[in-house]
Parts: C-alpha cells; structure tokens; sequence
C-alpha cells in the first residue's frame, strides 16, 4: 500500500469515528454531514470521496461491528443454540448501545422498498443464522432433517421483530432481555427437536 491509500484510509476511519461519535451522543437526525467532517478534521468534500449519504457511513459502522460478532459467535463454546444465541444477542447489545434513535433510523430505512441497503442487511442476517445452522448439522449436532431455511427464517424475524418493536414504541421495552429471554426459552426448546 503506498502513501496515498494510506492517507485515504486514515481519512475514511477518521470519518467513520467521527460519524460514530457524533451519532451516538446527539441522535441520527441531530447530526449533519458538515458536523462529521469538523470532527473527523477533514473537508466536506472528504466526506462524499468515501460516502454518498450519512445513511452509508452508519451503514459501515453497523457492518464491520456485526462482522466482528459474528466471529465472535463462531467459535462461541457449547452448542448451536449458543453460537446462534451469542450472534442474536451480542447483535441486540450492539443496537442497544448505538441507541434508539440509529434504530428507527435502521427501521425507517429498512422498510423503504427503494433502500437496498435494508435488504441487504436482512440477507446478511439470515446468511449468519443459516451458515451456523450448517456447520451444526455437519458436525452432527444438529439431524440432517433439521429445516434450516424455515428455522432461519423464525430466528431473524424474531430478532428484527424485537427491534422493530423497541424502536416503534420510542424504547417501552428492553430488547436485550427480550432476546436473552428469547434465547433461553422459545428458541432453546424448538431447536431440541432436532439436536442429537
């Protein structure tokens, strides 16, 4: 990498910090793009080199964050319903921490049918919960019966179904512990139907 990318990639993490700070103290709507570049150091036009909307930047936030868990639940120790559990969880922890106002932002995005982006979120998600379906049927812990499109498919709504509820309702509930409680319960017991 030379000099030039370098720097180009100092500036896009300097904007990237910039934006994750600014939107997690004052709210999505609150911060404007100008706001980012002052604080990341850099000239507006720094800011459209990298991103075309505020909505990219939080979107790139969200991804290398969500990447990082979902390694996380990986190598997660016990079961599949605890890989799946530490993805699902540490994901709703994520949201939490980022706050309810990036949430119905997320949830205002997602259901715009021109936002590919929202989409494409929700294809990530279910390639997570699908791949950690997988990989416990191939090691055996799960049968080979196990309907894994119809299980992925229930994990994810639950999940998008407690966050879509936390951010309508302006935060009337914790949905951490809606999760954890989701975990440890429902989910548990429908995947021994199929655990060797």
């Amino acid at each position: 990498m030379n000099i030039r990318q370098e720097r180009a990639q100092e500036t896009r993490a300097k904007i990237v910090a910039a934006a994750e700070k600014l939107i997690s103290e004052k709210g999505f709507d609150a911060v404007q793009i100008i706001d980012i570049t002052n604080e990341a150091g850099v000239g507006k036009g720094s800011f459209y080199t990298y991103f075309k909307r505020k909505e990219d930047v939080v979107a790139e936030i969200a991804h290398t964050k969500f990447e990082a868990i979902h390694e996380l639940s990986k190598d997660q120790d016990g079961d599949v319903c605890d890989r799946i559990a530490s993805f699902i969880i540490n994901s709703m922890d994520y949201i939490t921490e980022t706050g309810i106002r990036i949430a119905q932002q997320w949830v205002r995005g997602i259901v715009d049918p021109d936002n590919k982006d929202g989409a494409q979120k929700l294809l990530y998600d279910r390639r997570i919960v699908r791949s950690l379906l997988e990989r416990a049927i191939v090691d055996g812990e799960l049968t080979a019966q196990t309907p894994v499109e119809q299980l992925t498919y229930w994990i994810v709504s639950e999940y998008y179904g407690i966050v879509f509820c936390w951010a309508l309702t302006d935060g009337e509930n914790d949905p951490s512990t809606a999760i954890r409680d989701y975990c440890q319960g429902m989910l548990r017991e429908y995947m021994m139907r199929f655990m060797i």
